[in-house]
């Protein structure tokens, strides 16, 4: 089966008065149809920049995809014109983007910015167009669609907001959804509600689904794989199962022993310490050394090699064969 989404060594870099900030550094990653992608790490280490890079939406000055293939169904979309990306951006590829707060425009009705995409890659007449908008309205869950079709951003909660975007976002049936963050300053309630219907409206349209987020939790719910990305690089790749059960990076492994468990046990929360480095001024070798508890030599001085440890399963770790010994003691003593 060919793929629906192809990254192959992908580069964007942006030029700052700094220096230049490798934001996405050599990433590859898949996609099958009906797959969900989760793409997880800390803040700054390069999701979203890889996802505005699908979308060819990285704003030049300053940034540039210096490097790299995005193949999506068969063909390159950073070799085709501005004009034919625009037919693909937002009509085979949608994209909700963080915080609907702003990324909506407060001078435009609901309804004015979904009928946007549909009038424009559906040719559907203005009447059309509203029907349309009504219907996505409904299918996202938005109670009394006829009357948030009149209404701007600034009339609705932080939850009907974010299913506005979902609505532009699904509004003319892309293969592939990229979800950047779509439930970060959500209620709990609201979080599964937004989960719940990306899912349902994933198996209903065949979307192929990238998931971005901080929440490892969301990633178990929703993910078929997964991939850690730490200061630009793909630290570990692999099925969800593959990543949870098995972790093979010392990232990896640092985020998953961070999470809070519901357990009779006194052992203290482990937690990754230090920050992400700035982009400008990434190590030598491995990206993550500053911050590892496994760190020899090597990895101040050498960039690790991505290995596949198991069938699809990639980890870019220097002790990578050593890892499950010393990943028994990385947890903090009891107190």
């Amino acid at each position: 089966m060919s793929k629906l989404l192809e990254v192959k060594n992908l580069k964007t870099y942006f030029y700052t008065d700094d220096g230049v900030a490798k934001a996405v550094d050599n990433v590859s990653f898949s996609l099958d149809k009906g797959e969900t992608l989760g793409l997880v790490g800390e803040s700054g280490c390069g999701k979203s920049v890889s996802a505005l890079s699908i979308m060819r939406l990285i704003p030049d000055p300053p940034g540039k995809i210096a490097d790299g293939e995005i193949f999506f169904k068969g063909k390159d979309i950073l070799k085709v014109t501005e004009k034919e990306m625009q037919s693909i951006r937002g009509n085979d590829i949608g994209m909700i983007f963080q915080e609907p707060m702003t990324s909506l425009n407060p001078v435009f009705t609901c309804g004015d910015q979904i009928e946007e995409a549909v009038i424009l890659h559906q040719k559907l007449s203005k009447e059309e167009a509203k029907k349309k908008a009504i219907e996505m309205l409904k299918l996202v869950g938005i109670p009394a669609p006829e009357q948030r079709y009149n209404e701007y951003p600034h009339q609705l909660s932080g939850g009907m907001r974010q299913r506005i975007m979902i609505a532009m976002a699904l509004s003319c049936n892309p293969e592939l959804l990229i979800a950047d963050e779509p439930t970060t300053a959500l209620d709990v309630t609201v979080q599964a509600q937004i989960l719940e219907l990306i899912n349902k409206l994933q198996k209903e349209l065949g979307m192929g689904v990238i998931m971005i987020t901080h929440d490892l939790g969301v990633i178990a719910e929703v993910s078929t794989k997964v991939v850690v990305m730490y200061a630009s690089k793909v630290a570990e790749y692999g099925l969800v199962d593959q990543i949870f059960y098995n972790p093979k990076h010392p990232y990896t492994i640092g985020l998953l022993n961070s999470i809070p468990k519901l357990s009779k046990t006194k052992a203290r929360l482990a937690t990754i310490e230090g920050n992400v480095p700035p982009p400008t001024a990434y190590p030598k070798g491995c990206h993550f050394c500053t911050r590892c508890t496994f760190v020899i030599d090597k990895c101040w001085t050498e960039p690790p090699p991505a290995v596949e440890v198991e069938p699809g399963h990639i980890s870019a770790c220097w002790r990578v064969d050593e890892i499950d010994k010393l990943k028994e003691s990385y947890l903090q003593p009891a107190v």
